[in-house]
């Protein structure tokens, strides 16, 4: 489709069951993506979809 992620806009969220190794490793692939290590994801979970309005309606 020709878009591309805004990586000055992207975070990654890691499980806390994500070894540290691990979360470094990805964290150095990706520099300019920050990687969040020690917080709750507030945001809607992945599965949602597009059609947020019709799941969320009564």
């Amino acid at each position: 489709s020709g878009q591309r992620v805004n990586m000055d806009k992207s975070s990654i969220f890691f499980s806390k069951n994500t070894a540290i190794n691990i979360r470094n490793e990805i964290c150095s692939s990706f520099a300019r993506i920050s990687c969040v290590k020690s917080t709750k994801y507030l945001g809607l979970p992945l599965g949602i979809g597009r059609k947020k309005k019709k799941r969320f309606s009564d």
